[in-house]
């Protein structure tokens, strides 16, 4: 075999340079690219991995429900229309999705903002996390990703929670 390789106007011929180059050639069709594992097959998202929208949907449902049996949290519901609770249940839904890393778009407020004056304690973020906890389990969620996304709310905490009205700051007059 005669291999002929043209540079700069210069035909170079070379049997056992034309041997190289095709070892070269096929080595590189051969090898992979460079990518890694993880840059072939993007990693799944906490919300694949927690079976998606269906799933956490009934994990709200759940926690809402749980939330509605309880009298401590009585206060929480009184006074609303069912299409205002139904439209609060879907934003919970969205955030939830998006916090998850989702596909959903949460359209609500920031938690500081939708909490503000419900005077929600730390015993009742507490209570309410306990429960989320349990509607995870409930659908079977891994520890792995009940921990992830446990602490995606967590972060909310402080948005969420005012000091008792003694523990706050007087304003100067």
């Amino acid at each position: 075999m005669r291999f002929e390789l043209n540079l700069n106007g210069r035909r170079l011929v070379s049997p056992m340079g034309a041997g190289l180059v095709l070892a070269a050639v096929a080595l590189a069709l051969l090898l992979p690219t460079g990518l890694s594992r993880a840059e072939e097959k993007p990693a799944k998202t906490l919300y694949e991995r927690m079976g998606g929208y269906d799933v956490l949907s009934g994990i709200v449902e759940d926690l809402l429900s749980q939330l509605h049996e309880d009298p401590a949290f009585s206060r929480f519901g009184g006074g609303r229309s069912e299409a205002s609770q139904a439209r609060t249940k879907q934003l919970i839904k969205d955030q939830f999705c998006r916090l998850a890393d989702g596909p959903c778009a949460y359209i609500g407020r920031d938690m500081k903002t939708s909490h503000a004056g419900l005077g929600i304690t730390q015993a009742e973020f507490d209570s309410m996390m306990q429960k989320l906890r349990a509607s995870l389990e409930k659908s079977k969620i891994g520890e792995p990703e009940q921990k992830e996304f446990l602490a995606l709310i967590e972060k909310t905490r402080g948005d969420i929670v005012e000091k008792p009205k003694d523990e706050q700051p007087k304003a100067q007059n």
